[in-house]
């Protein structure tokens, strides 16, 4: 079974100057198509640091993807490093050479020449182009160790992955042995219960796997399945997902690329049902997840942040003596910011959150991470009160979270 390694290349990476978000994508992309990422590697702009790199990769995978290092500066060191550690001469590809040749003829410029560096892969290479740029990348069988070069602009890098990963398929198409893989989002439940949930889903044979990932209060399980073909490996792993739904019910609210906002949407669409969300310690972040969906425009009606007190008087009619007596941040006046929204915008579904997202502001009897949370729908109004921690931003992440899951559970009735 191919197994493979990321090297990202790049001082700014290692210095700390950038995210590497390429890894991330590339490890994403691999595992869905079943094959397994067993390392990931950053090294700087050096050669003989590229060459052991390399050295080591090579001796533990047999799938090596690098992104970085194919532009015209000095720093700019993979296609040569690959060059001297396969021994392969470096020769210009025509294509490449057409691409460049194009761009260029409505530029004027006196860096020709430096561009033309980007022409050249390695002797029997295949020639990986984008029109997302000029940089071209390669792929090159060796010694049963295949090594793939992308460049590391993601704009650039992705459609090339995507070129690669087809001609992968094609050639790969007849090993026996099939990975399928397969992601389940769940929330309001701790990683402990969905890791004793998804323990009799592991067989004793090794052919269903499973591990449990946490960010933002949202539970992933990324179950997998190996079988000489792949509608085994599909019946295994259906098998298992039913299992784990089984025992987590409604905790599980998605598979694959879904969201929780996106999860809301499709309950609202099918239920026929417009929203309204007022914020105060989440400044927004509550409308921009819902916005973030193609389509919530049709029930999505309105998003306020009510930051202060006279916001949420003014704004949404909460009761002056309401704060003051119990405090803007309180049970009642986050049932008041729903009703007040739902009321305002004429929704069938209102939400108010109000909470201390630190690292000041906490008082005696309200610390930090203290968050209220109401759902406002049918005369009725649901309400959490919430002891988050960690950082400002990760308190506003988990208070977003667990009000799209209450609105989630709403739709559902079964909250």
């Amino acid at each position: 079974m191919t197994t493979a390694e990321i090297i990202t290349i790049g001082t700014e990476i290692i210095a700390g100057q950038i995210v590497d978000s390429n890894a991330q994508h590339i490890a994403k992309k691999l595992t869905e198509k079943g094959i397994p990422v067993l390392f990931q590697t950053s090294v700087g702009d050096d050669k003989e640091l590229l060459k052991s790199t390399l050295r080591i990769a090579s001796d533990r995978v047999n799938l090596i993807i690098t992104t970085g290092g194919l532009g015209i500066t000095a720093n700019d060191i993979t296609r040569e490093v690959i060059s001297a550690f396969f021994n392969i001469p470096l020769i210009p590809d025509e294509e490449s050479r057409i691409r460049l040749q194009k761009y260029f003829s409505n530029r004027h410029t006196n860096r020709k020449d430096e561009y033309r560096r980007q022409c050249l892969i390695p002797e029997g290479a295949i020639a990986l182009h984008t029109d997302n740029g000029i940089a071209t990348g390669f792929a090159i069988h060796h010694k049963k160790k295949e090594i793939v070069c992308l460049p590391g602009s993601p704009r650039e890098m992705q459609p090339l992955l995507h070129k690669y990963l087809k001609i992968y398929a094609r050639q790969h198409k007849a090993e026996k042995g099939c990975l399928v893989t397969r992601n389940l989002h769940t929330f309001g439940v701790s990683e402990r219960l969905v890791e004793d949930a998804v323990k009799g889903c592991r067989t004793n044979s090794g052919q269903t796997k499973a591990i449990t990932l946490v960010r933002g209060g949202v539970v992933t399980i990324n179950i997998h399945t190996t079988a000489e073909k792949e509608n085994k490996a599909v019946r295994l792993l259906d098998k298992a997902e039913r299992a784990i739904r089984r025992k987590l019910g409604y905790a599980v609210f998605g598979e694959g690329d879904e969201t929780l906002e996106y999860a809301v949407f499709v309950l609202l669409n099918k239920k026929h049902k417009t929203i309204a969300v007022a914020e105060s310690c989440t400044g927004g972040s509550l409308s921009d997840k819902l916005t973030d969906i193609s389509g919530i425009s049709k029930f999505f009606l309105e998003g306020v942040v009510v930051y202060s007190n006279n916001a949420k008087v003014n704004v949404l009619g909460v009761p002056e003596k309401l704060i003051l007596r119990h405090g803007a941040v309180s049970l009642p006046v986050a049932k008041a910011m729903a009703k007040g929204i739902k009321k305002k915008a004429s929704a069938d579904i209102g939400v108010g959150i109000t909470g201390i997202a630190g690292p000041t502001g906490a008082t005696p009897g309200k610390p930090v991470g203290l968050v209220y949370i109401a759902v406002a729908k049918n005369g009725l109004v649901r309400i959490r009160k919430c002891r988050f921690a960690g950082s400002r931003i990760d308190i506003k992440n988990y208070s977003v979270n667990t009000a799209l899951n209450m609105v989630r559970l709403v739709l559902l009735d079964v909250m």
